[in-house]
C-alpha cells in the first residue's frame, strides 16, 4: 500500500473527486463495497486505498457520539496503540476522541487531524506544529501530551484526559445560561478537546460563586487565582518560544479539584513556524482576540497577545459579560479595534478596584501598555491575593469615570 501523500490530490484531481464521492456515500449512511468502488477507478486504485482506509477508521467511531456502544459491540479499529471509544469534540483543527491506550490501559484524549485537512499542506503543518508545541511543554497547568504519531496516513496525538469543564461552560452556568449561545465567539465542541464528558454539572461553578447575586470577594479572589495559574502556564510557554494565540474560556479547563489547565495549542506560534502566518490572516477567536491580531498584522503579534486574551477571559469571569459584546463579526471587529471596554465596576460594583485595574491593563489596546509578560500579569494578581499594593496603574477606571 502506498503511503498517504498530501500532494497527491493536487497532482491527480481524480483522487480528490473519488474521495469526495466516497465520503458523501458514508455521510449518507451507505458504505460502498471496497472492491466495487476501487474497480471504478482502476488507474488510481492503489493510491486511493490509503485514503479510504483513513475514512473508514474515522467513520467507525462516529456513531459512538450518539450513544455508547453495547457491551457486545466490537471495538473500533485501533489507531496505532489507541482504541477509540467515542467522539468528544471536533473543530477546524481536529477531531477529539476519548480513547484507551492499549499498552498502558489508560484513558486519553486523542486528537486526530480531519481527513480533509490532510489535503492542505499548511493545515497539516499546523497540526504537526501543535503536537510538537504541546509535547515540549511540561507544566502543571498545561495539558500534557503523551504520544504523537501517524497511522495509515492519519495524524494524531494523545494527551491527558481531564475530568472537568471549560471555563466557558462554568461562566455560562454562573450567568444562568442553559447553552451559552453567544454569537461570533467561534466556539465549537472542540473547545472541550481534553475534557472528559462532564457528569458533575454544578460542582465547578461554586468555585467562582453560585450566581451574580451571591458572588462575593472570595469568588473574585478565586477568579484571580485561576487566572494566575493560566498566566504562569503561558509564561512558561512563552519562555519556551510558544505563543498560544487562542486563549479563551473554552480553552481553559477547570478540573474537579479546582485546578486550571491550558489546552488546545492548535493556533500556537512556535519560533520556527513564522512562515505559516501571512499578513491578513485572522488566527484566534475574535471575541478574545487582541487588536493586533484582529487587524491582521501578524508581524506585530507576540506573547502580549496572550496577555490580552487572558485579560479578556478574566474580564468575563468577573463580570459574566464579554469585554466587547458585539453580536456580529463586523461590529465586534470595530469594537476591538476602536472602542474601550466598559470598566468592570460599572457592571458590578462589588468587583475589587484592584482587579479592575489589573484587567484593564491586561486588555489595553496597545501592547506596550499591557503587562510586558504573563509572569508580570501573574505577579500582580498574586499581589492582589496577598493584599499587597499592585503595580498596575491606569487613569481610566470606573471610579475615574464617575468623577
Amino acid at each position: 500500500m502506498k503511503p498517504l501523500s498530501v500532494l497527491a490530490p493536487a497532482d491527480d484531481p481524480r483522487v480528490l473527486e473519488a474521495v469526495q464521492q466516497y465520503l458523501a456515500e458514508l455521510e449518507a449512511g451507505r458504505k460502498p463495497l471496497r472492491a466495487d468502488w476501487l474497480a471504478r477507478f482502476p488507474g488510481i486504485a492503489d493510491e486511493l486505498t490509503s485514503y479510504l482506509d483513513v475514512l473508514d477508521v474515522v467513520h467507525a467511531g462516529a456513531p459512538l457520539l450518539q450513544e455508547p456502544p453495547a457491551p457486545e459491540s466490537p471495538p473500533a479499529e485501533p489507531l496505532g496503540d489507541f482504541r477509540i471509544v467515542r467522539e468528544i469534540g471536533r473543530g477546524g483543527m481536529g477531531v477529539v476522541y476519548e480513547a484507551v491506550q492499549l499498552s498502558l490501559g489508560r484513558r486519553v484524549a486523542l486528537k486526530v487531524l480531519p481527513f480533509a485537512a490532510t489535503l492542505d499542506a499548511r493545515q497539516l503543518q499546523r497540526f504537526k506544529n501543535e503536537a510538537q508545541a504541546a509535547a515540549q511543554l511540561h507544566h502543571t497547568n498545561i495539558v500534557p501530551v503523551y504520544a504523537v504519531g501517524c497511522e495509515r496516513g492519519m495524524h494524531f496525538y494523545a494527551m491527558q484526559l481531564i475530568e472537568g469543564r471549560t471555563l466557558d461552560a462554568v461562566i455560562g452556568e454562573l450567568r444562568g445560561d442553559a447553552a451559552r449561545d453567544l454569537p461570533s465567539t467561534g466556539a465549537t465542541t472542540e473547545n472541550r478537546a481534553a475534557a472528559h464528558r462532564d457528569t458533575s454539572r454544578g460542582r465547578h461553578s461554586h468555585l467562582l460563586g453560585a450566581g451574580r447575586s451571591l458572588r462575593d470577594r472570595e469568588s473574585f479572589r478565586r477568579a484571580a487565582q485561576l487566572s494566575a495559574q493560566a498566566a504562569d502556564a503561558l509564561e512558561y510557554a512563552h519562555e519556551a518560544g510558544v505563543v498560544h494565540r487562542d486563549i479563551k474560556p473554552a480553552n481553559l479547563l477547570l478540573d474537579a479539584k479546582g485546578n486550571l489547565w491550558v489546552t488546545d495549542f492548535g493556533l500556537a506560534q512556535v519560533s520556527t513556524d513564522a512562515g505559516l502566518t501571512r499578513t491578513g490572516d485572522l488566527l484566534g477567536t475574535l471575541r478574545y482576540m487582541s487588536p493586533e491580531q484582529a487587524a491582521g498584522r501578524p508581524l506585530e503579534v507576540d506573547h502580549r497577545c496572550d496577555v490580552y486574551s487572558l485579560g479578556a477571559t478574566l474580564y468575563e469571569l468577573l463580570t459574566l459579560q464579554p469585554a466587547f459584546p458585539g453580536d456580529d463579526r463586523q461590529t465586534l471587529l470595530h469594537e476591538i479595534l476602536n472602542d474601550e471596554p466598559r470598566p468592570p465596576r460599572q457592571i458590578d460594583r462589588s468587583i475589587p478596584v484592584e482587579l479592575e485595574t489589573i484587567v484593564l491593563k491586561a486588555i489595553a489596546k496597545s501592547p506596550g501598555d499591557r503587562y510586558g509578560t504573563s509572569g508580570e500579569f501573574a505577579a500582580d494578581l498574586r499581589r492582589f491575593l496577598e493584599e499587597r499594593p499592585i503595580l498596575a496603574c491606569l487613569l481610566y477606571t470606573s471610579d475615574a469615570a464617575d468623577e
